[in-house]
């Protein structure tokens, strides 16, 4: 029981970093790289009450995730915005959109390499993972 704590209190940290974290850089003028490795142990779960703990822990760990990528694109929307009704000429409206198309791609780019690092979600007890073995 202490080992799910400690990581839901490391899930729930590393979460608002990522959540408080990219905003900020959307907003910024420069472009920040980032790149942390979490090596976790896959706890073995063999009650149905540590399975729907550990989904839910999962299914609100991949909402954040999701929701930070929305509010990326919806800031890179506003700049965008604000930048076009503030063009002068096309040279302008061209850097805008390209600036635009850039921070969604980097927001496309994080979101898929926090889902990645989350990995799949928890397996009920008693079904076997998707692993396939051959017999010679």
């Amino acid at each position: 029981m202490k080992g799910i704590a400690q990581r839901t209190i490391a899930s729930v940290a590393i979460l608002a970093t990522l959540t408080l974290g990219t905003p900020a850089l959307a907003l910024a003028g420069t472009t920040t790289t980032t790149s942390t490795t979490i090596v976790a142990k896959t706890p073995v779960i063999t009650t149905m009450k540590q399975y729907r703990a550990a989904d839910k822990l999962y299914l609100a760990q991949r909402n954040v995730i999701n929701l930070t990528f929305l509010a990326a694109v919806a800031t890179a929307k506003m700049n965008l915005a604000s930048s076009l009704s503030g063009a002068l000429n096309s040279s302008q409206r061209i850097s805008a959109r390209a600036t635009y198309r850039f921070a969604v791609t980097e927001a496309t780019i994080a979101r898929s390499n926090s889902l990645t690092q989350l990995g799949n979600p928890p397996v009920k007890p008693g079904h076997k993972t998707a692993v396939t073995t051959t017999t010679a």
